[in-house]
């Protein structure tokens, strides 16, 4: 059956009001608290911002994404809905590094839907979420003077090692030859290998930039928990990325004999002193 063009427009827009109401009946919300503070001094923030989405939803009926801002207590009051295969609790301010979360459907399903007349802003919080202050985590790497090569670390978390307040950069110092354990608290998993720094034990640093003569600092790939870094130019940097993928990944018919080479072959010296 036809409908008149302006009674058409008419009833798609009543469907569009029914699916709507209906996508929002079928999501029974719970009002979720959220304290945000520092994390060393376990104050609260405030006027922090707070968001609560569902990413891994996977479906047109998606609840909606619910944000707030925290008060004088830094609590902050939102809704949410248990849905999807979770939920991710982000929150932010001015003057600490961002922090995410993510949230299990059935943590959601566990908090008590809010009851008729009830004053859900005197719930206890349901989740906190600690901010570390500015500047960003760091590891730095103390290179021997002059070395020039490779660099072997091994990084290694340990969940109970302390942290000093307010320690943002770890500083480790790199052996002659080229070796350095990297074992730190649990923030190190913060601070992505690629991203470490180096300077020489004079205080020179070593940055990222390389070329035919200038010498650089860079990271060129990973083995479990070690990770290998070159400090050289761009050439030698070329070289020590093709050795390593060629060690890493033997072509077909390579002898598999242990400390076996060709003619005129030999171990790479993967770091050096230079003179």
């Amino acid at each position: 059956m036809r409908f008149p063009r302006p009674l058409a427009h008419l009833v798609c827009n009543l469907l569009a009001c029914v699916l709507a109401s209906g996508c929002t009946a079928m999501h029974r919300y719970r009002p979720v608290a959220v304290l945000v503070r520092d994390a060393e001094t376990k104050q609260p923030i405030a006027t922090a911002e707070v968001r609560i989405s569902y990413p891994f939803a996977g479906s047109a009926f998606v609840p909606s994404i619910a944000t707030a801002s925290t008060g004088s207590d830094g609590q902050a009051r939102l809704q949410a809905a248990p849905f999807g295969d979770g939920l991710t609790l982000e929150a932010k301010a001015g003057g600490y590094l961002p922090e995410t979360r993510d949230l299990s459907v059935l943590a959601i399903e566990r908090l008590e839907p809010a009851r008729l007349f009830e004053a859900t802003e005197r719930r206890p919080a349901d989740f906190v979420v600690d901010l570390y202050a500015e500047p960003a985590f760091s590891v730095e790497l103390v290179v021997p003077s002059a070395y020039r090569g490779l660099i072997k670390a091994d990084v290694q978390i340990d969940d109970v090692a302390p942290i000093a307040a307010r320690q943002r950069c770890f500083r480790y110092q790199v052996s002659q030859l080229g070796e350095v354990e990297v074992k730190g608290p649990a923030l190190l998993r913060r601070i992505f290998p690629p991203t470490f720094r180096a300077r020489y034990v004079d205080g020179k640093v070593l940055d990222g930039e390389m070329s035919l003569t200038r010498v650089g600092f860079r990271w060129v790939q990973q083995e479990g928990n070690k990770h290998y870094f070159v400090v050289g130019t761009q050439p030698e940097y070329d070289s020590f990325r093709r050795n390593l993928v060629s060690e890493s990944s033997p072509s077909e018919g390579r002898s598999q004999e242990s400390g076996k080479t060709g003619k005129g072959g030999g171990r790479h010296r993967r770091g050096t002193d230079s003179q």
